[in-house]
């Protein structure tokens, strides 16, 4: 799966990334070097060049397999009585929370999906002609979130995990992270007090 994560981010601004699926027989080959594990994953993905059909696999095994991209607390945060909290105070504390959750493998992962996911975000597949709307959330919703959502859960979710990939970069500076979180906060705790 780091092979994917890893792979061509030059192709983030690819039109239909992770929306459209492309060549199908390419998808299932995909899938399949995935699901085996083969160690040949990544020079086949530079070979063929298949960015949507890449992102396909990929969204098809994160969903097959329900690979959980946070861990459960985070979820549980996330899912909670959050109600006036701000969205970003929530992502910092995520974000947070996710170096005490999981160990170096799982972190590497969710570091780089979130990654992964902001730079979609930020530079996602626009087109001269369109204005940019940010899909991203939406997009993840299920695979970082898995289970049945009511309309106001799914937005407090979105905005959520859209906080949490903007500032996806924080999980490379903990001392960054550490601060940011502090701030918020302190800008929280001060707002509920007036």
């Amino acid at each position: 799966m780091n092979a994917i994560l890893n792979s061509r981010l030059s192709d983030i601004g690819v039109y239909g990334l992770f929306v459209t699926g492309g060549s199908t027989m390419h998808v299932k080959k995909i899938y399949e070097k995935i699901k085996s594990g083969s160690p040949n994953l990544l020079d086949y993905l530079r070979i063929v060049h298949a960015p949507r059909e890449c992102a396909m696999a990929f969204n098809q095994f994160l969903s097959i397999f329900q690979v959980q991209v946070l861990p459960q607390r985070c979820i549980d945060i996330v899912s909670g009585d959050v109600v006036g909290v701000p969205k970003r105070l929530i992502a910092l504390d995520v974000l947070n929370l996710l170096h005490e959750e999981f160990d170096d493998t799982r972190l590497h992962f969710a570091k780089r999906y979130l990654q992964l996911m902001r730079r979609y975000t930020m530079y996602g597949y626009l087109r001269p002609t369109e204005v940019h709307v940010v899909i991203t959330p939406y997009l993840a919703l299920a695979k970082v979130f898995p289970g049945p959502d009511t309309r106001a859960s799914m937005q407090t979710k979105t905005l959520t995990l859209l906080e949490l990939f903007l500032m996806a970069q924080l999980l490379d500076d903990p001392m960054a992270l550490s601060a940011q979180l502090q701030q918020a906060c302190a800008s929280y705790c001060q707002t509920t007090e007036d």
